[in-house]
């Protein structure tokens, strides 16, 4: 087996896609066919094969790449064979090179290929399937790569012989995988199976098979068990050996006597880890980073919070330079399931802020960089190959193409020096120069992205977004306005309000679970089908109210409008629902005309994050487009539900995506009709003055992509919506639009995220009245909100209207159309005034004073 790098963050096992990279793409420059005849003497395949497995060992990409795709063209109509085996070559250096995109194209083609060629083949087909699983999980399609990993299983059974080294390889990945999806007992019994194919000659692969069943059984609760298997890892480890490997089991064995209160032996432990990572690694690593997150929450539980804040100080600052660096590359899908694992870092460093920072300016300043830093880039995976970026003609194409190859160069030097500390016997020498080149190539990457940043500030926010300093806070906010930024922890949640004349940063006293607790409660009585909807969760309301605002009610009580960075659970709950005093139950309409919301004194509007606020302040608005609506409304869809009362918009299940990202039109085609969106769009185009507008069969994607936006100021999409990850199998966001009888690349009946970000618009306004931001079983969580505002600020949007629950369309119709009539008659009061006063509106009428009608609506945006 080629050597195997796994780390850990906490507890939590990287995805372990590098074995198989190994296993596959790193082992074999191509495929061998056995019984098949192939020239002896030397011809123009072999020479360029030749050529470009050279190329390979020399670093030169470009000369591999070509030489490789001109045997491909000898190749393809002269031996099938060969083709493959050229593919199979193409897709490593593509691989190599960082273009996952283009490497799993070429994967694809072998195995259409061979799938033609007469005979079994059945090791070459799994090898092909074996190493598309790898690029599809690198590139965070997880469902795709578990087809092809248990494809390759299967492939892998029908031969004779053990297949140890395969099958082990394999059974880990899929383990590493199904783990990262959730589901943590299949992924017990995967590493169960391939501990039967362990290479009897492979201490280092045991010690790494212990090492991921133990944080596993750790995140289980069986942590007698964990920890025995990281001691059995430690111990099948020779004196010597692996340095890298055995600073991953001390930091993971420390942490697990942290989290069971032996702090003397867990210091340690993570001393010798911290002090492992940093001579091999450097202090800017991210591994020596989670290490030096871990020694702080350590000494915040010792009492010693000012050195618990210098050591969460310098791990965080390496982790968001990490994150920056990757923003855009093939290193953003990793970094972004990352990212999840490294919040636990970010709640201690504020924790560790909110006891031990004196100054108040500075605690609250730093706790604002956090926050912003902990949200940048959620859906850099989703972005990291959009339109925008890849093959884009013009200076963004040429320097988003030339940062990633910068970093391909870089992550080469990383896998160089990460090859040479597993080998002991290494010359230091090797080891200095390796890291010297390392820090210049990083250097230089830096470089670019800030470069890049500069140039092209839309896309930067698209890919990454960048962390506004709290010092420009007051040229961004207005007299009247205040901003709201939450990070919510399992133990606490916080909280920075800012406005033009005041920082201040809140440590509160509740956590995730807690605050689940309360949005689910509130969430259960404003859905339109549930049973509690006739009543409200007054109580819950008043609560969440005095937990997460009250404490900073003497900042925000003048102001007028509230800009929101939710995190977590209130991400799927529009703050203007919330009592500002505990309130009996309504009893009748004159009680709900009374009632404290924060909405009929406040006009609230989410951010997707400070930057975009900050890109709407300062960058120019172009003037304003001729034509007042684009609607796309009431796709063609299946026949209603049985019992429907009421026109609404459901949320998703999973299951929409079919083979390679292409959604499966049949199981759109089966969703609700939508027949009442068609007279929301009328009614909008009425109040705006009129409009053009699709419905039905022309309510397509293609229909999207192909016309002119430019010319209408607003844009409406009136249809069902996919908004919070768990909706849809790949985590993007997405708009329904009638699918077609054959889905393709161009349409498949989703309009998702990445599209929206390759369209071009120059709309004040995209209506989005479709969007459900809780999960399907009523979890919380609107992880696609932010990706979905961004998709559609990049694309030249300004604001968003969006719905957080399934709406009721008699009163969408009133709050949509009131908005356009409150912002003619009064354009200056901005767009999220204007709908203030239309959601007022209808909480003021009798028919709708309950917040299911009027409060799910959102502003999303700056609100001019």
């Amino acid at each position: 087996m080629c050597g195997l790098t796994w780390w850990f963050a906490g507890l939590r096992s990287r995805p372990v896609a590098s074995l198989i990279a190994c296993g596959a793409l790193c082992l074999s420059n191509g495929l061998s066919f056995p019984g098949r005849a192939v020239a002896q003497e030397s011809d123009r395949w072999d020479e360029l094969m030749e050529k470009a497995s050279v190329s390979l060992v020399r670093e030169d990409l470009a000369a591999a790449r070509q030489a490789t795709t001109q045997a491909a063209r000898l190749a393809e109509y002269e031996n099938a064979d060969r083709l493959v085996s050229s593919l199979a070559l193409l897709a490593r250096i593509e691989h190599e090179a960082g273009d996952l995109a283009q490497a799993e194209r070429a994967l694809r083609q072998a195995i259409e290929v061979i799938d033609r060629i007469p005979g079994q083949l059945a090791e070459e087909k799994a090898t092909l399937h074996n190493n598309l699983g790898t690029v599809l999980d690198l590139r965070g399609d997880l469902p795709g790569a578990e087809r092809n990993y248990l494809t390759a299983m299967k492939l892998r059974d029908s031969l004779p012989g053990a297949q140890t080294q395969a099958r082990f390889a394999l059974l880990l990945n899929l383990a590493g995988l199904v783990d990262r999806r959730g589901d943590s007992a299949r992924a017990l019994e995967l590493y169960q199976r391939a501990e039967q194919y362990l290479p009897a000659d492979s201490p280092l692969a045991r010690a790494q098979l212990a090492n991921n069943l133990g944080t596993l059984l750790y995140r289980l609760g069986r942590v007698p068990e964990a920890r025995q298997r990281l001691i059995e890892a430690l111990q099948a480890l020779d004196a010597g050996s692996s340095a890298l490997l055995t600073a991953s089991l001390q930091h993971n064995l420390g942490t697990i006597e942290l989290q069971a209160g032996e702090l003397e032996s867990a210091g340690r432990r993570l001393r010798e880890a911290e002090a492992r990572r940093r001579a091999l690694l450097g202090e800017q690593h991210r591994d020596t980073a989670r290490t030096l997150l871990a020694l702080a929450l350590l000494l915040e539980r010792q009492g010693n919070a000012e050195a618990g804040l210098a050591a969460a100080r310098t791990g965080t600052s390496s982790i968001t330079a990490n994150l920056a660096a990757g923003a855009g590359t093939s290193a953003a899908s990793a970094l972004a399931q990352e990212r999840r694992e490294w919040r636990e870092g970010f709640v201690t460093h504020l924790s560790l802020l909110a006891k031990a920072e004196k100054d108040p300016r500075r605690r609250a300043g730093e706790a604002f960089q956090l926050i912003q830093a902990s949200k940048h880039g959620e859906l850099a995976r989703v972005f990291a190959d959009s339109a925008a970026g890849v093959g884009a003609p013009g200076d963004l194409g040429q320097r988003t193409r030339d940062i990633r190859a910068q970093m391909s160069r870089y992550q080469q030097k990383e896998r160089e020096l990460l090859q040479q500390l597993q080998d002991p016997r290494s010359l230091g020498d090797r080891q200095l120069a390796l890291r010297n080149q390392l820090a210049s190539e990083r250097a230089t990457l830096e470089r670019m992205q800030e470069q890049l940043a500069q140039a092209h500030p839309r896309y930067h926010e698209l890919v990454s977004g960048r962390v506004v300093a709290a010092e420009a806070l007051p040229a961004l906010l207005r007299d009247d306005e205040a901003l709201l930024a939450f990070l919510v922890g399992e133990q606490q949640t916080f909280l920075v309000v800012a406005t033009r004349s005041e920082l201040r940063f809140l440590a509160l006293p509740i956590g995730r679970s807690g605050l689940d607790g309360l949005v689910r409660r509130i969430r259960s009585t404003v859905d339109p089908e549930s049973d509690e909807q006739a009543t409200f969760a007054f109580a819950e309301a008043s609560q969440l109210y005095q937990q997460i605002i009250a404490p900073a009610a003497d900042v925000l009580a003048e102001k007028s409008t509230w800009f929101v960075l939710p995190d977590g659970p209130l991400e799927s709950l529009p703050l203007s629902l919330l009592l500002k005093t505990p309130s009996p139950p309504a009893r009748s309409h004159a009680d709900w005309l009374h009632l404290p919301w924060v909405g009929r004194q406040h006009a609230l509007a989410t951010l997707p994050s400070v930057s975009a606020l900050a890109l709407a302040r300062t960058q120019s608005v172009p003037a304003p487009a001729p034509e007042p609506l684009l609607a796309f409304a009431d796709p063609a869809l299946g026949a209603p539900g049985p019992g429907a009362t009421r026109a609404t918009r459901r949320p998703l299940n999973r299951g929409l995506w079919g083979e390679r990202r292409v959604a499966d039109p049949a199981r759109i085609r089966a969703l609700a009709p939508l027949p009442e969106t068609a007279d929301e769009a009328r009614a909008v185009a009425a109040a705006l003055g009129g409009g053009r507008i699709f419905l039905r069969e022309e309510t397509r994607e293609s229909k999207v992509k192909g016309i002119d936006l430019l010319p209408y100021r607003n844009v409406l999409f009136a249809t069902h919506g996919a908004m919070a990850s768990d909706f849809v199998d790949f985590g993007e966001p997405a708009l329904v639009m009638t699918p077609p009888e054959v889905a393709s690349e161009l349409d498949d009946g989703l309009l998702s995220a990445n599209e929206i970000a390759s369209l071009r618009l120059n709309a004040d306004w995209v209506l989005l009245s479709a969007c459900n931001t809780a999960a399907a079983d009523g979890a919380p969580g609107a992880e696609g909100l932010s990706g979905l505002a961004k998709s559609f600020f990049h694309a030249g949007a300004r604001n968003l209207l969006v719905s957080h629950w399934a709406v009721v369309s008699e009163s969408t119709v009133l709050i949509t159309t009131g908005a356009f009539r409150a912002l003619a008659a009064e354009p200056q009061q901005g767009r999220i005034r204007a709908l203030q006063k239309a959601i007022v509106q209808v909480m003021n009428d009798e028919r709708y004073h309950h917040p299911v009608y009027w409060a799910p609506f959102v502003l999303v945006g700056e609100g001019r």
